[in-house]
């Protein structure tokens, strides 16, 4: 017999003593049920005991070999008690009754239902009778083995099973040996449901995923890396999934009892994996987090630069069942991955810098200036200096051939789809190849890394013309965690194909044929002026310089060019505030010989710009130049992240501890800016590490280092990971991970 803790014992009043865990949603009872010959729900309802009797055999022990089970279903990392299984995968159980069984005499059927109105024909109710053999095409049961009163079941839920809470009705029958036609039937609903994920180990499930590696990342792991920052210094923030802990499937549960959704459909990853990318946002369908994007934020909210994992936000909404304020692009995607990483979809998050928000369905991003070279941000489409979405892994059965594999998918609330904010997924191939006709959003998902940039110039009556178009500056460097290990994949070859090759322009011309405004389409022009940005670091407080390279391709004419730059302080979505000053205007004109090459540096003095930079943003340089003899126009905006270093340190008392073991943290943090931090605070989460906390610091003067202990035990075994972030609203992604050996704690060592 196993642990006694997942043996349940049918007591008299036919219910278990177990209490429910802390965020148990659904209730359930165990009652004995009267034959009878109705349909399963009047069986299933009909709670009145049967007098006992000889010729009835009554459970009295359900063992759902919980232990083995999970482990053999890679779920033991999972804290809900209950028994979880991966769908298309075999499984066993124990049941014990109250006389030694007679298999020519009795038998044992076995209920599975999920959901308010389950059927058979929907695929949410299935009812077992012993089988022969086992097929992972459907459930099935069969006897193993039997002895005494005990008796062990196999069992195969089906690979095409809806994900989510079972309850189990077992009938223990009878055969009456006077009156063969009338079997005496007992029946007990079973106290703890049981629930069922996909399976990316499974060749037959829609998820599986053909790589043990991958599938330890994308589903097994735990924790994660998102990478912010611009495509020219970019770097990455730790990022707790925590998909384990008790919280996370309640919530996913509860999510989805929320959406516009059939229960049988939860069998499909594509549909489940669009009605979560609404949810996660709270634009529609009841979802669980806001989004906000201002410099400052309401008492009784969260920055969204303060999160630190998902864990947090998907307790708060279950125990508040209202949205979590607040979230940002980062936030939205880590929660996404934390939900389907739980449910069993492979998952990653993904990052695509200088990426593109399209409006109306044209695949181009506008911007515009006047006609004194001035940006005119109020008329521009954005380009984010980075946007977080996700990527799932599984098959698209419901598009043609071709398209299976990862799939793109955003919960970040930026255009409606169908009336509903969410997007995809939309198969990674079919954005490579072009098709914006397939769904789920592809056209969006297109134009956001292989968008053309339109620039419009503007004249004092309000006309516009068309100046410039540049088809190689949207969509770079977009990133991802690399399979076991922190280091940085470069998926942009997934996405796009290499600017200005052949299969490039086979791919937008193709895509011109479905865009709104077609007319707009032009081909690549030659320019004889050539124009690269030079990059340096910018550091918070230390001078800023900006190399501009110009070089006249032209072997035998001179060229004069004009040159306007204007420098403002920008959101990572690519958003000025037109309120805000500009920090600095530079005019120039040059003269380039032939083929000749000159560099003009822009410098910005810590004076210039401190003032006038917010928490969080970046500086933003709007470009234009224009050749006096050939009139041709040149327009680009860069975006410079500004750093100003981590500062935060942890250590802890002891590097390998035992399960539930106290050890001390120490946390501290030096403040290298010119001003005082106030309302400052650490916060510290971590998988399977008792519950988040804050540590209140106050104001930190320049200069100066605070530091802060607490203790902290830890109840998962394994390498586990603690993030620590300082908190504050002039400082974001200061935030170090320190790793930590749980061993398992003995019996006896276990309060």
């Amino acid at each position: 017999m196993t642990n006694a803790q997942e043996v349940i014992d049918i007591d008299s009043d036919g219910s278990n003593d177990e209490e429910d865990t802390e965020f148990n949603t659904f209730e359930s009872s165990a009652a004995y049920i009267k034959p009878s010959r109705s349909n399963f729900f009047s069986r299933l309802n009909n709670t009145v005991k049967d007098d006992e009797g000889p010729e009835k055999i009554w459970v009295q022990t359900i063992d759902w070999m919980v232990k083995e089970n999970k482990t053999d279903h890679f779920t033991d990392q999972y804290d809900n008690k209950r028994l979880i299984l991966r769908r298309g995968k075999e499984f066993k159980m124990k049941l014990k009754l109250d006389k030694e069984f007679d298999p020519d005499k009795h038998s044992v059927v076995f209920s599975f239902y999920t959901g308010d109105k389950p059927s058979i024909s929907k695929g949410t109710l299935c009812t077992l009778n012993q089988s022969q053999k086992l097929n992972n095409s459907e459930w099935g049961c069969l006897l193993e083995k039997h002895e005494g009163e005990e008796i062990t079941f196999r069992m195969m839920t089906s690979v095409s099973a809806p994900v989510g809470y079972y309850k189990v009705l077992i009938e223990s029958i009878c055969s009456v040996t006077d009156s063969p036609g009338s079997p005496n039937i007992t029946k007990i609903t079973c106290p703890e449901e049981i629930f069922v994920l996909f399976n990316c180990w499974c060749p037959e499930d829609s998820v599986f995923i053909d790589d043990e590696a991958q599938r330890q990342e994308y589903v097994l792991n735990d924790t994660g890396l998102i990478w912010v920052g611009t495509y020219r210094d970019f770097e990455p923030i730790p990022w707790n999934f925590g998909q384990y802990e008790v919280c996370v499937l309640e919530c996913a549960v509860y999510l989805l009892s929320n959406a516009n959704l059939a229960v049988a459909a939860r069998s499909d990853p594509v549909k489940l994996t669009r009605a979560l990318s609404a949810l996660v946002n709270s634009n529609d369908e009841g979802g669980m987090l806001w989004g906000r994007w201002t410099e400052t934020y309401p008492p009784n909210s969260t920055d969204p630069t303060e999160w630190v994992g998902s864990v947090e936000i998907l307790r708060q909404y279950l125990l508040n069942e209202e949205p979590v304020r607040y979230g940002q692009c980062w936030v939205f995607s880590g929660v996404l991955t934390t939900l389907l990483r739980c449910l069993g979809i492979p998952a990653r998050c993904v990052t695509n810098f200088e990426s593109g928000h399209d409006t109306d369905c044209s695949y181009s991003i506008d911007c515009h200036y006047d006609v004194e070279g001035n940006p005119v941000d109020e008329l521009d489409d954005s380009i984010w200096n980075f946007h977080v979405w996700n990527e799932a892994w599984f098959k698209r059965h419901d598009l043609p051939p071709g398209y299976d594999g990862w799939q793109a998918v955003d919960a970040t609330p930026q255009e409606a789809s169908e009336s509903i904010m969410r997007c995809g997924p939309c198969p990674v191939k079919a954005i490579k190849q072009g098709d914006v006709y397939l769904p789920y959003d592809c056209g969006f998902l297109f134009a956001e890394v292989n968008g053309d940039r339109i620039w419009w110039k503007v004249e004092k009556d309000g006309s516009m013309s068309v100046e410039y178009v540049d088809r190689n500056c949207i969509g770079k460097s977009i990133s991802t965690k690399a399979v076991g290990s922190d280091d940085r994949e470069d998926l942009t070859r997934s996405y796009k194909h290499e600017d200005g090759s052949t299969e490039e322009e086979n791919v937008l011309s193709k895509v011109s044929q479905f865009g709104s405004r077609k007319e707009w389409t032009t081909k690549r022009v030659n320019r004889d002026i050539q124009v690269e940005l030079g990059h340096e670091t910018a550091i918070m407080g230390s001078e800023i310089k900006i190399p501009i390279q110009l070089t006249n391709t032209n072997s035998k004419s001179s060229r004069t060019v004009s040159l306007s730059a204007h420098i403002k302080c920008a959101a990572y979505t690519g958003r000025t505030d037109s309120k805000q000053p500009l920090i600095k205007t530079v005019t120039n004109v040059l003269e380039l010989s032939k083929s000749e090459t000159d560099t003009l540096t822009i410098s910005l003095l810590p004076d210039e710009y401190l003032k006038k930079v917010r928490a969080g943003s970046t500086l933003r340089m709007f470009l234009q130049l224009s050749v006096q003899e050939t009139k041709q126009v040149y327009a680009t905006q860069e975006s410079f992240l500004m750093k100003k270093g981590s500062g935060v340190m942890v250590t802890c008392s002891k590097t390998t501890v035992k399960q539930y073991e106290e050890f001390d943290v120490t946390c501290s943090y030096t403040n290298t800016t010119s001003t005082k931090l106030t309302r400052s605070y650490f916060y510290l989460e971590g998988p399977g590490i008792r519950r988040s906390k804050k540590l209140y610091c106050g104001t930190v003067q320049p200069g100066s280092t605070i530091e802060r202990t607490l203790n902290l035990s830890a109840y998962r075994v394994g390498e586990r990971v603690l993030f620590v972030k300082f908190c504050n609203s002039k400082i974001p992604n200061a935030i170090e991970k320190v790793k930590i050996v749980v061993e398992e704690a003995e019996p006896t060592e276990v309060i």
